[in-house]
């Protein structure tokens, strides 16, 4: 395997959040506002315990079974994180499931089938997060099947969610041998999601332990599966009245009666109840309960369901109706990321706010935060520069039925779109498209996605085609020239060239592009320069670039003052950042990743008032740089809410400027691949006032913890891995530096959460 590339491809996607990034700035705060919504949430954990369910599920036939842990980065519907409100009646599921993975038997396959919106994937979640599981397996893989199968895209997720690379340049063969590499003889836990015929990647996964398991999650029933059913009324209706009541507050008697009668109506479906229970929770109108009482119809099909979940998309607000509908332009099985999606929502217009000062990544970052309030979205998992989240299957295709062909997906199924109705376009398979696309100037997004390269001419075509762009996505493409037509598309503001290999510049008529507002160039490793023409770009909000330049000239970048966010990354040859990168007043964020022979950061940098976020990533270790960075380090500006050290082989101890400047600000340290690094400061911690996530990786020298941990007040979450002498005194109750941390509410150590309030 090509190490180089496997690095530059990891930061490339890291840096540009093709595959899933985000402004910390929102990220962090956002953080807050997820945390209250699931305090309200969790609140059923508790009071469900005072009921005795009845078990309703039927098992077709006595199995022995089980389920995932940390090699693995998640991926699609995974989330760690599982809201106690998803789960009723399982409890004895959950138990057989797990008795029968801890069996020492040969490789076996465990399927657990149901109707959709039955809550399999909840339930599949709660055996992949139990401690048992952790302790069995060696690995484990989350893998979500699209409905379009591709064995490569498959192979590359199981990789990704393994080792968290993304390698997308590989051959299948070379991707084949870097997976089985990975499981030879390893003890491993694989779960499909929505894929119950395993032939198609069994041979694969021969070569792992032969006590290895397999579960299979799908709404087809296998002879051998846990068949899941509906919740019992009872259930059903403590689900709604905590979904749309506000604990602690007085209930209206009319509402509560009305409410009891829509739980009866939903028949038990989970994801109906929490839905229309989490929308009406918005409303205190009766007619509004009424309605959605008065309209529930008998769900004995799939369309029947859908038909009462577009209850609760009529009563969204309007705001939110529109950027719900334009959600369904991405593969439900890719999921999304807060940036990818904010950056899309505004490039079409779609973020409102009274507020003239709100921010549009601050306004896109509420509308998330509003449709997870009301159930739509789901499976949030926040990482450090990014939050992921998803749709259930059901909700995206409901946001599908409601934007007709407004929204359209060409792949297998779907290939003639309609050119008079299509606004947003996105492209799964190219071959079908061929080499051209039907023009319509009502079109407002192409996006082609990860495994297709679209043509020079069909990317031409689009160009000529479609002349009120506001969002062009060429990802990965084989294009070796951008045409100089793109000039002709005055409304672009989202442009994503992102992994172009073959491009070595860009056209002169690039910079005529004055709405751009993002414009993604990561892993273009042969692009020559980025010009200095940037500077037209006046209106750049997002920039992220690869180029094969020494030093990067004053006035080009320097002169975007509308930039956010800033990620350079496997720029191999560059020696100096711009000068003037101190005129970026608004910068939020700045990544610099594999620049191995950057020397220093400017001193402007000094004057980013603005800045919040840095992440230092370099893979290559050049210890001149590095050393010359760490002391340049000190004259940032005391604001920084995150701050990431990776790969910087002369760091060995927490800078103490960063103690006495970011005390109030500091909520997440992450300190990654530094192989000198031992300690943190002996000085007390108790100043880290606001330090919530703390985050300690392949740094073998660290070995212990200082005394005054309990001093870190706010600190909710400890992951360590990779670090041997470190785990050997974490052991929990036993090791030497298991008092020091045993106050902190989540603990992961090597991959597995060893202490967490949802983990058993």
């Amino acid at each position: 395997m090509d190490q180089s590339r496997s690095i530059a491809g990891k930061v490339c996607d890291f840096i540009s959040c093709s595959k899933s990034p985000a402004s910390l700035r929102f990220t962090i705060d956002s953080s807050k506002q997820i945390k209250e919504i699931r305090e309200r949430l969790d609140g059923i954990e508790v009071d469900v315990s005072k009921f005795s369910f009845k078990d309703r599920v039927h098992h077709h036939h006595a199995i022995n079974g089980n389920v995932p842990r940390e090699r693995e980065i998640i991926t699609h519907s995974f989330n760690n994180a599982n809201s106690a409100s998803d789960v009723f009646e399982r409890d004895k599921d959950k138990e057989g499931i797990i008795k029968a993975l801890l069996q020492n038997d040969d490789f076996d396959v465990i399927h657990i089938c149901g109707p959709s919106g039955v809550g399999k994937t909840t339930l599949g979640k709660l055996v992949y997060n139990d401690k048992m599981i952790d302790e069995t397996f060696d690995i484990k893989m989350w893998v979500c099947f699209p409905h379009e199968y591709f064995e490569k895209k498959i192979i590359i997720d199981m990789i990704y969610s393994l080792t968290g690379r993304i390698e997308n340049n590989m051959e299948i063969d070379q991707l084949q041998q870097v997976l089985q590499a990975i499981l030879k003889g390893k003890k491993y836990l694989l779960v499909l999601d929505e894929l119950s015929n395993i032939s198609s990647v069994k041979s694969l996964l021969s070569v792992g332990a032969k006590e290895s398991k397999i579960i299979t999650i799908a709404t087809s029933q296998e002879w051998n599966s846990y068949q899941l059913h509906w919740l019992s009324n009872e259930s059903c209706l403590f689900l709604f009245m905590r979904c749309a009541f506000k604990e602690g507050k007085e209930k209206n008697p009319r509402l509560i009666e009305i409410g009891e009668e829509i739980a009866t109506k939903c028949e038990g479906r989970p994801l109906v109840v929490k839905i229309l229970g989490s929308i009406l929770y918005f409303s205190t109108d009766e007619d509004d309960w009424k309605y959605v009482r008065d309209n529930i119809v008998p769900m004995r099909k799939e369309t029947k369901m859908l038909s009462v979940l577009k209850l609760g998309y009529d009563l969204l607000p309007s705001h939110l109706k529109q950027c719900f509908v334009c959600c369904s332009v991405f593969p439900q099985d890719d999921g999304f990321n807060n940036i990818t999606l904010i950056q899309f929502w505004m490039a079409n217009g779609l973020l409102k706010s009274d507020d003239q000062n709100e921010e549009p990544e601050s306004i896109g970052m509420r509308y998330i935060n509003e449709l997870r309030r009301r159930c739509l979205f789901q499976d949030f998992e926040q990482n450090v520069d990014f939050i992921s989240f998803k749709m259930h299957q059901l909700v995206h295709v409901l946001a599908t039925q409601i934007a007709q062909n407004e929204c359209f997906i060409v792949d297998s199924r779907r290939t003639n779109y309609s050119r008079e109705g299509c606004r947003h376009l996105s492209v799964i398979e190219a071959d079908l498209v061929k080499e051209k696309v039907g023009g319509s100037e009502l079109m407002r997004s192409v996006l082609f996605f990860e495994m297709i390269k679209p043509s020079q001419t069909l990317i031409g075509s689009c160009i000529s085609q479609f002349p009120n762009l506001r969002v062009l996505d060429f990802r990965n493409s084989d294009m070796e020239v951008l045409p100089e037509s793109i000039s002709k598309l005055k409304h672009l503001r989202y442009l994503n060239l992102t992994k172009n290999i073959k491009i070595r510049r860009l056209p002169m008529s690039i910079f005529m592009l004055r709405s751009l507002e993002t414009l993604l160039l990561g892993g273009c490793k042969e692009l020559e320069e980025l010009p200095r023409d940037i500077r037209h770009l006046v209106n750049l909000r997002m920039l992220v670039f690869s180029s094969k330049q020494r030093r990067l000239p004053k006035n080009g970048i320097g002169c975007l003052t509308s930039l956010r966010r800033l990620g350079i990354g496997s720029c191999y040859n560059l020696e100096y950042l711009f000068q003037d990168i101190g005129h970026l007043q608004a910068l939020r964020t700045l990544i610099i990743g594999d620049c191995p022979k950057l020397v220093s950061l400017p001193p402007g940098v000094k004057d980013l008032s603005s800045l919040e976020n840095l992440m230092l990533l370099d893979r290559k270790k050049s210890e001149r740089c590095n050393l010359k960075m760490e002391m340049e380090l000190q004259s940032i500006k005391p604001n920084l809410r995150m701050l990431c050290i990776d790969g910087l082989p002369e760091f060995n101890e927490l800078p103490r400027w960063l103690l006495q400047c970011s005390s109030n600000t500091l909520q997440w340290l992450a300190i990654k691949n530094c192989p000198n690094f031992e300690r943190l400061p002996v000085e007390p911690l108790q100043i880290l006032k606001s330090l919530e996530v703390l985050e300690i990786s392949n740094c073998p020298k660290f070995s212990s913890l200082p005394e005054d941990m309990h001093g870190l007040t706010a600190l909710t979450e400890l992951k360590v891995r990779d670090c041997p002498d470190f785990s050997k005194r974490c052991k929990q109750g036993t090791g030497e530096d298991w008092p020091k941390i045993d106050h902190i509410p989540r603990i992961e150590l090597d991959g597995k959460v060893i202490k967490s309030s949802d983990y058993n």
